[in-house]
């Protein structure tokens, strides 16, 4: 927060009544008896000043538009033109992810309050690979260990290589008849076999609309005729319940909770989990992670990720 403290307080002020109470530009001149060309340039200067050093130099015409973007200040024609403006130009996008960032750590502004940010699609293969490479280099490490060997799962190259038997207990609940959730914690297998076959890759996305940088994969794992699902996620914040679902249109199906994210140390923000496929696999459509608040949920309450199964 400590750049939003340091804003003069003409700025915060005018932050508050837009991002706080969904004021215009004009309506907050009409309160304060003052131009609504000076309640923007106020704006527009406070979100300047939250970027500090951290975003790139963008051409003043382009970040004023932007800024108003992130603020809500624009109509649909000049919205679509700003997000056709960050959809060409990394540099726009950054820039407003700093921003956004300062916004939410500041209080002021959510995922859900803030406007979406388009993904490149290369980006996205850029975050993957990157990932991959990561993973990789600890699967290398944990070959040494007393783990043994482990299998690489996907994108996100999942280290965990799968035994029925770990399987079994991997996550609590989540029986086949589709009963409601166990409070009971999962656990992660770490038991090395062989003949564990990858059936099919899930790349797991927040939800439309949502500025969260979380990314996921999930792979369709078999052995010995038996099928279970890997999942495992990055740069979600710990402190939830962190539940694994089926959902087909209106019909959803509990899987099991996930072991707790941490919020420091190597793991942090990483989840990670097995459960066995349940037998009508195949009656879903989509995968999904979702945020409780609940021990207890009957149903999805904040999805964070999802995915399609492509039938």
């Amino acid at each position: 927060m400590a750049r939003y403290d340091d804003l003069p307080a003409d700025r915060k002020a005018v932050l508050q009544l837009v991002l706080r109470q969904g004021r215009t530009y004009d309506e907050i001149a009409g309160m304060l008896k003052i131009s609504p060309e000076t309640v923007r340039e106020r704006a527009l200067n406070a979100l300047d000043e939250l970027t500090g050093d951290d975003a790139p130099e963008l051409a003043p015409d382009v970040q004023d538009d932007v800024g108003d973007y992130l603020l809500g200040q624009q109509s649909a024609s000049r919205r679509a033109a700003t997000r056709a403006e960050l959809e060409r130009s990394q540099e726009a996008r950054d820039w407003a992810r700093v921003v956004s960032g300062e916004l939410r750590a500041s209080g002021l502004a959510t995922d859900e309050s803030l406007p979406e940010i388009p993904v490149e699609p290369a980006e996205v293969g850029e975050a993957f690979d990157a990932l991959h490479a990561r993973r990789r280099a600890r699967a290398e490490q944990q070959r040494s260990s007393r783990l043994g060997g482990v299998l690489l799962l996907g994108a996100l190259a999942l280290a965990l290589a799968v035994g029925i038997a770990a399987l079994l207990g991997a996550f609590s609940g989540g029986d086949d008849s589709g009963g409601s959730a166990s409070a009971t914690t999962a656990t992660q297998g770490t038991q090395t076999t062989t003949g564990t076959q990858v059936e099919a890759q899930i790349n797991l996305t927040p939800p439309s609309g949502s500025s969260s940088t979380a990314l996921g994969v999930a792979n369709i794992v078999s052995q010995d005729g038996k099928r279970a699902l890997a999942v495992v996620g990055q740069d979600l914040p710990a402190g939830s319940h962190y539940v694994l679902w089926l959902r087909n249109g209106s019909t959803t199906k509990f899987l099991g909770f996930f072991p707790p994210v941490q919020g420091s140390g190597k793991d942090k923000g990483r989840l990670q989990g097995l459960v066995l496929a349940p037998s009508d696999l195949s009656r879903y459509r989509e995968l999904l992670v979702s945020r409780e608040q609940s021990s207890k949920p009957s149903e999805p309450t904040t999805v964070v990720l999802q995915g399609s199964l492509k039938g």
